[in-house]
């Protein structure tokens, strides 16, 4: 088995240092702010000043949504007889702030209100009849679908027939063909006049509420709401630009003192650790690795009526239960998640080919149905490939698939739609139903669409810097800056720096070995850099190493002691290491066609074969277990452990030699990436008898 290896090509961007010196002056910004804000586009004063300092004020007219005035009108009258309203949801973060906020509101109007979420497993995504024959038969008189309902023709039609008028606010992709309702609010309609398109469907809901207040009381509808709706907006990752930014930033100003007591307790239960100082500042971050996954859960392995009952109670007592409640659900959700993960990585590493099968699809008939979507995703993140898992239950099995930029994968499912039940979703999601009897042929027919219309050589991964830092530059006061710019997300990431040639002079495991933290160093300079999701033993480089860093800057507060740290993305050799590796390279493969005189100080001599051997078996461990190892690596950990000066030439000869004598089998997947297992021997191996060597020390 070969594992996917996929490029990282790093760019690396740049400041006008005059317009630096603009922004410097007219605004009165610090310097390193400003480079920042120049590299990332914001390079006028006012651009800059909309960027640091835009407000409520600066949204559009909610009015220019098209049919806002339909459903603004038809939502006050149903509000003004008395008639039952029900509020139709969605069992993710978006949907469900998008029912609480409305929710509030509208009692808070006087409105008789009821909502309704679907349940995931059973229900799924979406408008049910099920559900709408159920509300004709308690009285619903209007529908309200939030987050939702755009592609629910058939659905709308039902509630139509039996006197439920329904009217639909969404954010999702819209179809040639619109429903049938009264309104149909949604940014993505080709007629709609509205200026910005990438709302979430609780930023919808916010809009909506806006049009209902006919934008009088602006500043209070914010205050009461934009805590819920960034955190719907942040969870849904949407672009946090735009309207989004301004939504968010007063909204995460608004959740450091919320009113709502929901928040309130799961804020307080989610950073239970952290100083009360510190849960004053929360950030996008804290909303999407914090807040909104314990949410999150309740749809996905709990009961999703708790989330919804979290953020519209009263009742403080209440409050703190459930997000106790939450938070178990959140923790159980990891575990499941973790042990399907690594699972679903052990069976990627025992049987796909990634020569030939482009699409990892992946079954179990032990798999949480809710939790599987997010293992695609980080499946997908890990290989850079697309991924379906899918979970047996009976004969029937449901999957999730997460794609790579540029492989639609909605379309590739419904090429092969003549082996599914159902099927459904968008280029970088989708989900299906499937036969457990049809995965076999639906693997392969899956992965002959994707060798015929994508490139998978193609792609790479693009790590893209705002401009080179020296490692003096990592400061806290620096870091600080950066906070002002906040919030960052989809669209608008947090600041990556460049380093250059920095030193690693400390290295070691944290975390239970998942995570490397490191200390660099560079003209007398230290920086502390934390590598998350990077284990040692995965780890290209060594102690005493020069390397280049892309990172971000961070602060950390522990017991109210702030410092500086950097957060890495990615590393490489130095640009005068990556040279001498290159020739060495070069070298090898010139010595192998007969090209290449060898210098006799790179002819091993019998003390670097039997080092070589001795950190092979270290590495290996055991017999028949291959490991993939790096040439370059190993020359240079070689030299380091065992004082024998081992270039990366010298290791290839070695490696050469020691499967001539077969010591080892040996498979090369590309100049610097082979695969070698130890071979049993018996007797004593005499390397002084080896033809290669032979050969070379002659030339």
């Amino acid at each position: 088995m070969k594992q996917n290896n996929t490029k990282n090509i790093w760019t690396i961007g740049n400041y006008d240092t005059d317009k630096v010196e603009t922004l410097v002056n007219e605004l009165s910004l610090k310097e390193f702010l400003s480079k920042v804000l120049v590299a990332k586009g914001f390079d006028t004063p006012e651009k800059a000043s909309e960027y640091l300092n835009g407000t409520i004020n600066s949204l559009a007219d909610p009015f220019l949504l098209k049919d806002m005035d339909k459903a603004v009108n038809k939502i006050k009258s149903a509000v003004g007889n008395h008639d039952k309203i029900m509020i139709y949801g969605d069992y993710d973060v978006d949907g469900i702030t998008s029912v609480a906020a409305l929710w509030r509101y509208l009692t808070f109007k006087g409105a008789d209100v009821c909502c309704y979420i679907p349940e995931r497993i059973n229900e799924g995504y979406g408008l049910n009849s099920q559900a709408i024959a159920k509300f004709a038969e308690e009285g619903v008189k209007l529908i309200i679908t939030v987050d939702s309902g755009i592609t629910a023709h058939e659905e709308i039609e039902f509630a139509k027939s039996l006197g439920i008028d329904v009217v639909i606010t969404d954010h999702h992709e819209c179809r040639e063909e619109l429903p049938e309702a009264v309104a149909v609010v949604n940014p993505h309609r080709e007629d709609s006049e509205y200026p910005f398109k990438e709302l979430a469907g609780v930023g919808v809901v916010f809009r909506l509420i806006c049009a209902y207040e006919g934008n009088r009381n602006l500043s209070n509808i914010c205050a009461k709401y934009s805590d819920i709706v960034a955190l719907g907006t942040v969870a849904d990752v949407m672009p946090i630009v735009g309207e989004n930014r301004i939504i968010v930033k007063h909204g995460l100003a608004s959740l450091v003192n919320t009113k709502n007591k929901g928040l309130c307790s799961l804020i307080e239960q989610t950073f239970a650790e952290r100083k009360s100082s510190q849960r004053k500042n929360i950030t996008a971050a804290s909303i999407g690795f914090g807040l909104a996954p314990r949410i999150n859960a309740a749809g996905r392995i709990g009961n999703v009526n708790q989330a919804l009952k979290l953020l519209i109670t009263e009742n403080k007592a209440e409050a703190d239960n459930i997000a106790t409640y939450l938070c178990a659900v959140n923790r159980e959700r990891q575990l499941i998640e973790n042990m399907i993960f690594e699972e679903a990585v052990n069976q990627i590493e025992s049987n796909h080919d990634f020569d030939n099968d482009k699409v990892i699809v992946l079954v179990s008939e032990k798999w949480h149905l809710g939790v599987i979507g997010i293992v695609a995703s980080k499946i997908t993140e890990r290989y850079k490939l697309p991924s379906i898992l899918i979970s047996i239950d009976g004969d029937v099995g449901k999957g999730s698939g997460r794609s790579i930029k540029g492989f639609n994968i909605n379309e590739a499912i419904s090429e092969c739609k003549s082996l599914l039940i159902k099927y459904g979703g968008h280029e970088l999601a989708a989900g299906l139903t499937i036969d457990k009897s049809n995965i076999d042929a639906f693997r392969r027919a899956i992965n002959e669409y994707a060798k015929g219309s994508f490139d998978f050589s193609s792609v790479c991964n693009y790590i893209d810097a705002d401009f080179e830092i020296d490692v003096k530059d990592v400061t806290v006061g620096h870091a600080k800056e950066l906070q002002s710019m906040e919030p960052f997300g989809l669209q608008n990431p947090l600041p990556l720096f460049f380093i250059k040639d920095a030193k690693i002079s400390e290295l070691y495991p944290i975390g239970d070995g998942k995570h490397i933290k490191m200390i660099i160093e560079k003209n007398g300079f230290l920086a502390t850099a934390l590598y998350f999701g990077m284990s040692s033993d995965r780890f290209a480089f060594s102690e005493g190493d020069t390397v280049d860093f892309m990172c971000n800057m961070d602060i950390n507060d522990f017991r109210g002691t702030l410092s500086v740290q950097l957060i890495v993305k990615d590393v490489r050799m130095s640009e005068r290491d990556n040279l001498e590796k290159l020739h060495n390279e070069k070298a090898f493969e010139e010595l192998m066609s007969g090209n290449y005189s060898v210098r006799a100080k790179d002819v091993p001599s019998m003390t670097e074969f039997r080092a070589a051997f001795l950190y092979l078996k270290s590495v290996i461990r055991d017999f028949d277990v291959e490991k993939n190892l790096s040439i370059w690596k190993c020359s240079r950990d070689l030299s380091k452990q065992y004082s024998a000066e081992c270039s990366h030439l010298m290791f290839n000869i070695i490696l050469t030699v020691f499967e001539e004598m077969k010591l080892i089998s040996l498979s090369r997947e590309n100049s610097d990436s082979v695969y070698v297992s130890l071979c049993k021997t018996e007797g004593k191996i005499n390397i002084e008898s080896s033809d290669f060597l032979s050969k070379i020390s002659k030339i």
